[in-house]
C-alpha cells in the first residue's frame, strides 16, 4: 500500500513539473476588484504588460468592483488553480473584509494561493487648520477637553482609515466620534471646511492639499517615518507599538501548482524591483516592495489577526 501511495505521490508530482514546465501556453486573467482609473487600476495594468512581456502571453485586465474589492477577490478564489487567473488584492481584500461580516465572502488564508507583495503604503492624520494641535498627541489630548471626543471622518465603516482611527483611540484611551462617509474625497472634503475635525487618508488623496495648506498633516501610520512625507512624524513616535501599513499583492486561486506560483513570483519581484516600476509607484506615494509568497501568506495571517480582534472588540460591522 505505500509502495501505491508514493507511486501516486511521484506520478502528481511528474504532472505537476510537465504542467508547469509548458505554462503559460494561453493569455492571463488578472482581476482587479475595483473601477478602472484608480491607483490599483493604474498599477495593475502596467504590471500586467510587463507580465505580457515576460510571459509571452497575453494578460488581460479585468475590472471588477463592488463591495469594496469583495466581488472581484470572490472571482479570484473561485477561479480554476490553473495559474491563468490571478488577481490584485490588498489589506482590505484580504486582512478586513473577511471579518466585518458573519457570513465572510472568501476564507482569505485557505481560498488563495499568495504569490508577491507588490507594495506598501501608510495613511496620513489631517486635520483642519483650525484645529489648535500641532502633533497626535496634542489631538488626543483636545479629545478629552470636549464632550464626546473630536469627530474624525473615513471612508466608510470598517475601511482602514476608520480602523486606523479605532486604533488611535485604544492606544491613547480616548473616546471620538466617528462619522463615515461614502468614499475617502468626500470625507477629506468636509475635513478641509472644518465639518469634521480630523481623517486618516491615503497619502496620494490628501498631498495636493497637504501641500497647500487646506488640510495640516499631523502624523503618518507606519512604524517609522514615510519617505513621501519625511517631515510628519509617525503615530509610533508618539504612542509607541502603533502601526497600521497597507498592501497591495497578487493573488490567485487555492491549489496551484506551487512551480507556476513560484514562476509568477519571479517574474513580479523582477518588475517590481525595475527603475520603471518604481517610478510608477512612486507617482501613486506607493513604497515598493517585493516577498515570497510564503511571506505574504504569513503577512495576511498576520494583518488579519490583528484587524480581526480590533474588529471584534469595537463590534465594528459594515452596516
Amino acid at each position: 500500500m505505500l509502495k501505491v501511495f508514493a507511486g501516486i505521490f511521484v506520478a502528481s508530482l511528474a504532472a505537476g513539473t510537465a504542467f508547469a514546465q509548458s505554462w503559460p501556453a494561453a493569455p492571463l486573467r488578472y482581476i482587479v476588484p475595483f473601477p478602472p482609473g484608480g491607483s490599483t487600476d493604474i498599477i495593475s495594468r502596467h504590471l500586467g504588460e510587463k507580465l505580457r512581456e515576460r510571459l509571452g502571453q497575453p494578460v488581460v485586465i479585468e475590472n471588477i468592483g463592488g463591495a469594496g474589492s469583495a466581488i472581484g477577490v470572490a472571482r479570484v478564489a473561485k477561479a480554476a488553480p490553473d495559474g491563468y487567473t490571478i488577481g490584485l488584492g490588498n489589506t482590505a481584500s484580504h486582512t478586513i473584509i473577511p471579518f466585518l461580516s458573519s457570513t465572510p465572502p472568501y476564507d482569505p488564508n485557505a481560498d488563495f494561493s499568495p504569490v508577491s507583495l507588490i507594495n506598501e503604503y501608510v495613511n496620513v492624520l489631517v486635520t483642519h487648520p483650525g484645529i489648535p494641535a500641532r502633533n497626535v498627541r496634542e489631538l488626543m489630548a483636545l479629545n478629552k477637553l470636549r464632550a464626546g471626543g473630536l469627530t474624525y471622518a473615513s471612508s466608510g465603516n470598517g475601511a482602514s482609515n476608520h480602523l486606523s482611527a479605532e486604533l488611535l483611540a485604544r492606544v491613547a484611551n480616548v473616546r471620538m466620534t466617528h462619522v463615515p462617509y461614502k468614499g475617502g474625497p468626500l470625507a477629506l472634503v468636509d475635513v478641509r471646511a472644518g465639518q469634521v475635525d480630523y481623517m486618516f487618508d491615503t497619502i496620494i488623496g490628501s498631498m495636493a492639499m497637504i501641500k497647500a495648506g487646506s488640510v495640516r498633516a499631523l502624523a503618518t501610520t507606519g512604524r517609522t517615518r514615510d519617505p513621501y512625507l519625511s517631515d510628519v512624524p509617525a503615530v509610533a513616535e508618539f504612542y509607541p507599538g502603533y502601526e497600521v501599513a497597507g498592501f497591495m499583492a497578487v493573488f490567485g486561486p487555492a491549489g496551484i501548482p506551487r512551480a507556476v506560483v513560484d514562476r509568477l513570483n519571479r517574474e513580479i519581484a523582477a518588475i517590481i524591483r525595475s527603475p520603471e516600476m518604481t517610478e510608477r509607484l512612486t507617482q501613486q506615494y506607493f513604497n515598493a516592495r517585493t516577498s515570497t509568497p510564503d511571506e505574504l501568506t504569513q503577512r495576511v495571517r498576520k494583518d488579519g489577526a490583528h484587524w480581526k480582534a480590533l474588529i471584534a472588540s469595537a463590534g465594528i460591522k459594515l452596516n
